[in-house]
């Protein structure tokens, strides 16, 4: 199967969650927070360019996403796993502690 560099489709994606998150954000903060400028972002979801490698990695770790994801190779993606680590991410401290709780007594009974 030959996969097909998705990066503008990602990102686009990306910053859609951003903004689900956080209805006020806008395209120069979400640019702030990946370390690029607001053109520099415009230009990724329109589809012209990419960031380097170093940016891409970047991108990764802050979005919490795999670099196969990020570029669009699907054959390494476990959805359920990434929208876990998602939603995972959206909780509070307190959520977040009584969910590992119930993991850890889900993985002893089976």
């Amino acid at each position: 199967m030959v996969w097909k560099n998705k990066f503008h489709e990602r990102i686009n994606e990306l910053w859609k969650r951003a903004k689900d998150q956080n209805h006020k954000m806008t395209q120069v903060e979400y640019a702030k927070r990946l370390g690029v400028t607001r053109n520099t972002l415009m230009g990724w979801l329109r589809g012209s360019g990419q960031p380097d490698t170093d940016g891409l990695v970047r991108i990764a770790s802050i979005e919490n996403v795999s670099l196969y994801w990020l570029l669009g190779d699907e054959r390494h993606e476990d959805k359920d796993e990434q929208v876990m680590l998602q939603l995972f991410k959206s909780l509070s401290s307190e959520y977040k502690s009584h969910l590992l709780f119930l993991a850890e007594k889900f993985k002893q009974d089976s």
